[in-house]
């Protein structure tokens, strides 16, 4: 007698699992809340060990204010979203997006303005959009798996 529990007899009812992760998408999450505890940690080191001000002010008035965006909001929208994408929710993709376009656009507006000097910064600063870009199309391949339910506070 066979039985109701195993995979093979789900599949002779004619039945289908609702929305399964995927291996490649478990893995992108698992990836990206790894590269994204490393600004996270570095930042809330950094935060603990001098003084608030001192982290977020800078020669430049800009700097301070990319330094807190690149270093906190980014890595935590790409975080929020990998975790919303590993529960199935297709507005994770999206939240991640907003962590990752934008740094990825100043990047290479920052690599076309510093091309008087090639050197091996504009080939990292590059490898690393390359890296990027293809998190976000993995992602995006990915997206089917998600759920097309509306937003809702369900965690």
């Amino acid at each position: 007698m066979e039985s109701w529990q195993t995979e093979e007899s789900v599949d002779s009812l004619g039945v289908q699992l609702q929305n399964k992760r995927s291996v490649l998408l478990t893995v992108l999450c698992i990836l990206t809340w790894i590269g994204c505890a490393f600004p996270l940690v570095l930042t809330g080191m950094s935060i603990l060990s001098s003084d608030l001000t001192k982290v977020f002010t800078d020669t430049n008035s800009y700097s301070g204010a990319w330094f807190f965006l690149d270093w906190l909001v980014f890595p935590g929208l790409c975080t929020l979203g990998a975790f919303l994408m590993f529960r199935l929710k297709r507005w994770g993709f999206w939240i991640y997006c907003l962590g990752q376009v934008p740094p990825l656009v100043y990047s290479i507006y920052m690599i076309i303005g510093l091309t008087q000097s090639l050197g091996s910064g504009v080939f990292f600063g590059l490898l690393w959009n390359c890296l990027s870009i293809a998190f976000i199309v993995m992602y995006a391949i990915e997206m089917n798996k998600l759920s097309r339910k509306p937003v809702s506070t369900d965690f």
